[in-house]
């Protein structure tokens, strides 16, 4: 009998002691920091660096960002992404919010691997293709675009889209 109980405490041991690694399913938040140091993102710092915003746009950005001090930039992307929304827009969009001195408190990056992941903010907003960017002031959604290319996005025009988006 002991020797039964003795193998069933190893048992229940070993299976406690078990772990097993299920794929991430909630979107990840980046730092500056991580997002410049990530495998998945080490292209962004090259696509920053080599955009230019119109400085119109910088400077809309700025005094809508100013003049709502509780409007917020949620950006949700896909890492080691190689669309053009990704790579291109992501970067453009962030420049030029970082080129406008907006706060990086006043900006958060998440990282989803698919739209299907869960984040934080499903009682505002659905992510439904990434990348996504949504502006909210308090909870309520003030604009959203995503990675549309027929109608929106047309490579260089990022600042454009996020100064229209953080007018609102």
């Amino acid at each position: 009998m002991k020797a039964v109980l003795a193998c069933l405490a190893a048992f229940v041991v070993m299976i406690g002691c078990t772990t097993t690694t299920e794929p991430a399913t909630e979107a990840q938040k980046l730092s500056n920091t991580e997002l410049t140091q990530t495998p998945g993102f080490a292209w962004f710092v090259a696509e920053v660096n080599s955009y230019v915003p119109n400085s119109v746009h910088v400077d809309r950005v700025r005094t809508s960002m100013a003049a709502a001090p509780d409007k917020k930039v949620f950006i949700f992307v896909r890492p080691a992404c190689s669309c053009r929304g990704t790579q291109r827009m992501f970067p453009q969009v962030m420049k030029t919010l970082m080129s406008a001195g907006i706060d990086m408190g006043r900006i958060e990056v998440w990282s989803m691997k698919t739209t299907t992941h869960s984040q934080p903010y499903a009682s505002m907003f659905t992510v439904n293709q990434l990348p996504s960017f949504f502006v909210v002031e308090n909870t309520t959604l003030k604009a959203a675009f995503g990675d549309d290319f027929t109608t929106n996005y047309n490579e260089s025009n990022a600042d454009s889209l996020i100064a229209n988006a953080v007018s609102r």
